[in-house]
């Protein structure tokens, strides 16, 4: 890592202890060249024990890059199994990967080095958001149809979990859905000043004032919620907290392993530890 960016972790390390939100760079995780060479550009991440899980929504492609920096693709325009029309996310739990597909209403599954293994077909909902806990159960929010739809290991059978249309403050303007390792579902709206946080069971557990609207991720980390944006900026809504986290250029996508925050970057990836005084 070159002087000047240790110099400029330094200067936001220190810039964090005026605030009750304390956040840490850990480390700094720099592309190969090898990863971006090829025109993929990646829009979303995936951390597991393995390495990083990248998804290029553009040209429907995903790569894994391991902790020995081994880059393998899959995926990508064409009419192959592991082809996708209009991918959303990318989950991975267990060594497994997953791929959702609005468009086709279809997960396709990997192993750990992408590895096609197989494609689960649901009902058409048209899925918007995605997210997978520690036990490998996936949920799928859909607008369309008002519900958060949920399938256990193995992944087969979606049925119903949580009926949206319940709230209709919210209906139609979800920001972001994240479920955390525990289960619990966070819901950031654009058009409630609420978030909104369901437990393990789908049941209403919390309502959260919360009246930014230039908020894009919503998060769980060490039993704290925090709504992020591209720019760096924190909340804690639980703490009615906030504060600005200097970044280098537009944050792109944000995930999690354990208590460790991963921020998305062009060329890079940081890994902070988030935390309240």
């Amino acid at each position: 890592m070159s002087f000047l960016k240790y110099i400029f972790l330094i200067y936001i390390i220190c810039g964090s202890v005026y605030s009750q939100i304390k956040i840490n760079v850990n480390q700094v995780i720099d592309f190969p060249f090898e990863l971006t060479e090829n025109g993929f550009h990646p829009t979303n991440l995936n951390v597991s024990a393995t390495g990083f899980y990248f998804l290029d929504k553009e040209n429907r492609q995903i790569a894994f890059l391991s902790s020995d920096e081994d880059i393998i693709y899959s995926g990508g325009y064409g009419t192959d199994y592991d082809a996708f029309i209009d991918p959303i996310e990318i989950l991975s739990s267990k060594l497994n990967v997953w791929i959702v597909d609005r468009t086709e209403n279809k997960v396709t599954e990997f192993d750990h080095k992408l590895n096609y293994l197989r494609t689960i077909e649901y009902d058409e909902i048209y899925p918007d958001f995605c997210g997978i806990d520690d036990w490998g159960n996936m949920l799928l929010q859909s607008e369309l149809e008002q519900k958060i739809v949920k399938s256990n290991l193995p992944i087969e059978n979606f049925t119903d979990f949580i009926d949206l249309s319940l709230w209709q403050e919210i209906s139609n303007c979800i920001l972001d859905m994240h479920v955390s390792s525990d289960g619990s579902v966070g819901l950031l709206t654009s058009c409630s000043e609420y978030v909104y946080i369901f437990n393990r069971l789908g049941n209403l557990d919390k309502r959260y004032p919360f009246k930014k609207s230039n908020g894009k991720w919503i998060i769980k980390l060490n039993n704290k919620w925090y709504i992020i944006n591209e720019n760096g900026q924190f909340w804690s809504i639980q703490n009615n907290e906030s504060m600005n986290f200097s970044v280098e250029e537009s944050i792109l996508d944000i995930t999690q392993l354990g208590n460790s925050l991963y921020l998305l970057f062009s060329d890079k990836i940081w890994m902070v530890d988030v935390s309240m005084d």
